[in-house]
């Protein structure tokens, strides 16, 4: 499952005139419909495709007002 305004790394199968690779990227999905992620970039991946690897989410960071309550 995928969070809006959440920042993934994602892995993904590309096609280069040297044969089949992986990419390696970092967005924040800004829409999700299904199996659609449409990033903030404005890019749309299906997360159903077989060039699709993997998604990480990133870590959050804390806002100050966290470090205040502590």
């Amino acid at each position: 499952m995928f969070d809006e305004g959440r920042q993934y790394t994602f892995v993904m199968i590309e096609g280069t005139s040297d044969g089949w690779g992986e990419m390696t990227f970092s967005e924040v999905v800004s829409q999700v419909d299904g199996p659609l992620l449409r990033l903030a970039d404005g890019r749309v991946i299906n997360s159903h495709s077989s060039l699709f690897v993997s998604a990480t989410p990133e870590p959050a960071l804390l806002s100050e007002s966290a470090f205040e309550d502590a």
